[in-house]
């Protein structure tokens, strides 16, 4: 299984167009203002995924969900918790599922995964992005002195360990790379970016982010 250092929204955006797309844990901007939220919806992979396929998206914010709504920005969204996915009023099959850094939040990251079962067909794909405990950039900021988790992050996953879990709730992985965020791109330094990129293509296992492909193992 070949790996490669990737840009994760065009990864996904690739991937998804066209089809049929269930999107968990859409909305990251629930601490903006009103004005700012706007400005996030639009500039976030789930106005892309909108933008691009059949999209529904699952959040646990229902407020913002609501406000959204209200300014017209984005009306497909569902208040929901991922970790109980049967409860969410959803029918039908996606032929892709996302949970982008999401499942790092979670107390009980299998329940996720399966609760994300019912909305599968033979040809779903999920596909999850979540921080590389391996990756280089964390472990030279720990080095430093600079690194600092996520402040509602409960666990660290490697390749290894994302595709032990995989397997445990009944999935095979297809595809396993690492990715960039956007962010990473819009930097202050983009030569520095440029540099750090280029180094990572050349050995995309140590990338700071995940990217796992996966589909329901048949039976």
């Amino acid at each position: 299984m070949k790996t490669m250092y990737l840009a994760k929204e065009d990864f996904i955006v690739r991937m998804s167009a066209g089809r049929k797309v269930l999107h968990l844990g859409c909305v990251g901007f629930t601490d903006l203002s009103r004005e700012d939220r706007v400005q996030a919806a639009r500039r976030s992979l789930h106005w892309k995924l909108t933008d691009c396929a059949e999209t529904v998206g699952v959040d646990r914010s229902a407020e913002v969900i609501e406000d959204l709504a209200q300014l017209g920005v984005l009306d497909n969204i569902v208040a929901g918790d991922v970790e109980r996915l049967e409860e969410t009023p959803i029918a039908g099959t996606f032929d892709i599922v996302v949970a982008g850094d999401i499942i790092e939040h979670l107390s009980n990251p299998g329940r996720m995964l399966e609760g994300i079962k019912r909305f599968c067909g033979p040809e779903t794909r999920l596909i999850i992005t979540t921080p590389n405990a391996f990756g280089a950039p964390n472990f030279l900021r720990h080095c430093l002195g600079r690194f600092r988790e996520g402040d509602e992050h409960v666990v660290s996953f490697n390749s290894q360990g994302l595709a032990t879990l995989f397997r445990r709730h009944g999935y095979e992985v297809v595809e396993m790379h690492t990715c960039f965020q956007p962010r990473s791109a819009e930097g202050r330094s983009k030569a520095g970016f440029a540099v750090a990129r280029r180094i990572l293509e050349m050995f995309p296992r140590v990338g700071g982010t995940l990217l796992a492909v996966a589909r329901v193992r048949s039976t």
